[in-house]
């Protein structure tokens, strides 16, 4: 009888342990994946998608192992300083009821956002020169973009997330 209890409780601790894990996206079909991806929280998918847009810098940049650390922590801070410059810009006005004094000066507002982000792509390309070589900050920067476009197309494909519109189309 007592067998049989250790029995059960290694079976019960194991099943816990497995019940923890993560899934292994290679292992799913693509829909189980997009379904899975949809079940997600709204937090939850965006450090997802964070996660596998590092991951994927790291391997495309090759990044050593002694050195994944110190890029992601630092490729996270440039992202979240890209991030805060952007959100200055006010996206969300109606083009049409601006009079033409209000859109010029969104259109200047626009140029002193870009060359804040400019200056700031400056700030950290000398920080990631003292982890990666130049060619390999040269590739992050020329694969930003098309990470980006990336995901936009996934998540179109994907659909909106749970209480979103759809994307429009460009």
């Amino acid at each position: 009888m007592k067998n049989f209890i250790y029995i059960l409780l290694f079976f019960g601790t194991f099943m816990s342990f497995k019940a923890q894990e993560k899934p292994n996206f290679r292992e799913m079909t693509p829909e189980q994946r997009r379904e899975y991806i949809r079940q997600m929280s709204p937090e939850q998918r965006k450090q997802l998608m964070e996660d596998a847009a590092t991951m994927m810098a790291i391997k495309n940049l090759q990044v050593p192992a002694e050195k994944q650390e110190a890029f992601k922590s630092l490729l996270k801070e440039y992202l979240e300083s890209q991030k805060t410059i952007k959100n200055k810009f006010r996206a969300d006005f109606s083009q049409e009821n601006l009079s033409d004094a209000e859109a010029k000066k969104m259109l200047n507002q626009s140029f002193d956002l870009g060359q804040q982000l400019l200056n700031n792509r400056k700030v950290y390309a000398d920080k990631f020169l003292k982890i990666l070589t130049p060619q390999q900050v040269l590739k992050l920067f020329n694969q930003e973009g098309r990470m980006r476009e990336k995901f936009m197309e996934r998540r179109q494909k994907m659909g909106p997330p749970k209480g979103r519109e759809p994307m429009p189309n460009p």
